[in-house]
């Protein structure tokens, strides 16, 4: 009987371990792949939305809208990615702050602000470089809002 006990004990423990590995590896995952969303689908599109603001790039209607379109499509991908346990500092390259855990909703709904704004700069885009310029802009403020409350900056 004490055998049995010992083995169910070291089986339960080794379980427990295993459990604890995967997840430390799926909170690593997430991380990965919010940097990616971020640095690889919106800071391209977004840059080239400005560069067309300013005019180093010319204005193309579809470009843009296409631009736009890529941005909408991540926020509700990326609020899926936010698992406790991946703020800033417990897990390598997270610059997320423990703010989004305190107010998960607020997060959420600071996400669904960019995709709204995102799709309606896509839409402007139709309508001509003016309108998508304002447009585009309103969607930067919610950039910017979201990093100013969720983003801790990775110092280089």
């Amino acid at each position: 009987m004490q055998k049995l006990m010992m083995v169910a004990c070291t089986l339960v423990g080794l379980a427990a371990y295993a459990t604890v590995a995967i997840s430390a590896e799926d909170l690593v995952a997430a991380v990965k792949e919010r940097r990616h969303l971020m640095k690889e689908v919106v800071a391209p599109n977004a840059k080239l939305g400005g560069q067309m603001v300013k005019g180093t790039v010319a204005f193309d209607t579809t470009k843009a809208a296409a631009a736009m379109n890529e941005i909408s499509g991540v926020p509700d991908k990326y609020v899926k990615l936010f698992p406790k346990g991946t703020e800033h500092g417990a897990v390598k390259d997270s610059e997320a702050k423990a703010t989004i855990w305190d107010d998960f909703d607020k997060f959420k709904a600071t996400a669904q602000k960019l995709k709204d704004a995102s799709a309606k700069a896509a839409g402007a885009a139709a309508q001509g470089q003016g309108t998508f310029t304002a447009a585009f802009n309103d969607m930067t403020k919610v950039c910017k809002e979201c990093h100013e409350t969720f983003r801790e900056k990775l110092e280089q």
